[in-house]
């Protein structure tokens, strides 16, 4: 009598997705997430019963399953922009930073001991990077002639961040006064995510590189991505991203799940 096959896996395979254009279920092409740590799936299906109850115990004769609800999760440590953009619901794009002098900033009742970040506004609210010649000039009190102050003692700056420091023993600025910082920008380009909040929906496919076992593949035709649980940005550990994502029904011709077993060659 032959014995029952036996078939142990130790999981591995790489994740990818290809996301739907907002509004369509139309891709443009597969992504790969970069390292998956962790990638599971679940099932939770909720039954309508029926119970004879003519006399004595009342005895189940009918059970219907009238909710089946498929789910999954996954992480990733490859903190790359198209994962952030997706974690964050975002958009991705390119701010292109042309060479402009004498830009200027007012910031009124400052306070010592504090940064202060240039160009922020409507198209640039984070701000302009790489400034140059930068002079601050000093409002005591809010009003009056504006004087220019000497950086030594009393400022510091971050030229690549944009970023302005009044010094919290600043001898010429006080607290409550206005500073007007004027500066020139150099051309640079920055690569920024915008975080909309957007629902990401896509199709999903995982193929196998099982060490131990057969190779297994799946494919979501249609899923819906969302953030799942914390993003830690500072630590003394890899950085993670964490997804779940929940296995829709595409169309009426379309399953949710295809699985695909490759044979050994």
């Amino acid at each position: 009598m032959a014995g029952l096959g036996k078939e142990y896996v130790i999981g591995k395979g790489k994740l990818y997705f290809d996301q739907f254009a907002p509004g369509s279920l139309t891709g443009s092409g597969e992504q790969y997430f970069g390292n998956t740590p962790e990638l599971s799936t679940s099932s939770d299906q909720e039954t309508l019963e029926h119970y004879d109850a003519d006399e004595g115990l009342n005895v189940k004769d009918e059970s219907v399953t009238i909710e089946d609800n498929m789910t999954g999760a996954f992480v990733t440590d490859n903190i790359s922009r198209e994962n952030l953009a997706l974690w964050f619901g975002g958009e991705r794009s390119t701010l292109v930073q042309v060479a402009a002098t004498g830009l200027s900033d007012t910031f009124v009742a400052v306070k010592k001991g504090r940064w202060f970040q240039l160009g922020a506004g409507a198209l640039t609210p984070s701000g302009v990077r790489n400034v140059e010649n930068v002079v601050v000039n000093v409002l005591t009190g809010g009003t009056g002639t504006p004087t220019v102050v000497v950086a030594a003692d009393n400022l510091d700056f971050d030229l690549e961040g944009g970023r302005v420091y009044v010094e919290l023993d600043s001898p010429a600025i006080a607290d409550g006064d206005t500073i007007e910082v004027t500066y020139d920008v150099q051309n640079s380009e920055r690569d920024v995510t915008v975080g909309k909040g957007m629902e990401v929906r896509g199709s999903l496919r995982f193929l196998s590189r099982n060490p131990i076992g057969s190779q297994t593949d799946y494919f979501w035709p249609y899923v819906k991505i969302t953030a799942n649980g914390d993003l830690n940005m500072k630590g003394d550990e890899w950085q993670q991203i964490p997804f779940s994502f929940e296995i829709l029904k595409k169309n009426a011709t379309t399953e949710r799940v295809y699985i695909d077993n490759r044979k050994r060659g």
